[in-house]
């Protein structure tokens, strides 16, 4: 079944058993729907969405990957309204971003995300899980 045919049916199955207000469906069905528009779960796109949810920029991963940075702008955006987008790190890229806190003259999240090739809202989504694990 071709995946159009999948997303007109969870469609007439939410409206059949939520109504007919998109809005008062569950989050999940509506996530579900919008997932039927996903593209292929290929290896090369399960790397560049890892890349992603590691705040990696477009442009580092446009050329890292060989990928054009509106095809990455594109999936990011797909990312965020599926609401997948929550970034991620790993130990040793907290250490590395607390390094560059401690050892950086005014340190913005601009500036840390330049150093890092990171994208400014991983630098802040991190350094608030810093913050959090410092208050512990």
């Amino acid at each position: 079944m071709s995946s159009n045919k999948k997303m007109a049916a969870a469609i007439r199955a939410a409206y059949a058993n939520y109504g007919d207000d998109p809005d008062k469906w569950p989050k999940d069905v509506k996530k579900e729907i919008r997932g039927q528009t996903e593209e292929e779960h290929t290896a090369e796109n399960n790397v560049l969405r890892h890349m992603i949810l590691h705040g990696y920029t477009s442009e580092y991963i446009a050329q890292e990957r060989s990928k054009s940075r509106h095809y990455l702008k594109q999936l990011r955006l797909r990312m965020e309204n599926r609401d997948e987008l929550d970034y991620q790190a790993t130990p040793d890229e907290l250490t590395q971003l607390k390094y560059n806190l401690d050892h950086m003259n005014k340190p913005s999240n601009k500036g840390i995300a330049g150093a890092m090739h990171r994208d400014k809202d991983w630098v802040r989504c991190m350094r608030e899980k810093l913050r959090e694990a410092r208050n512990v």
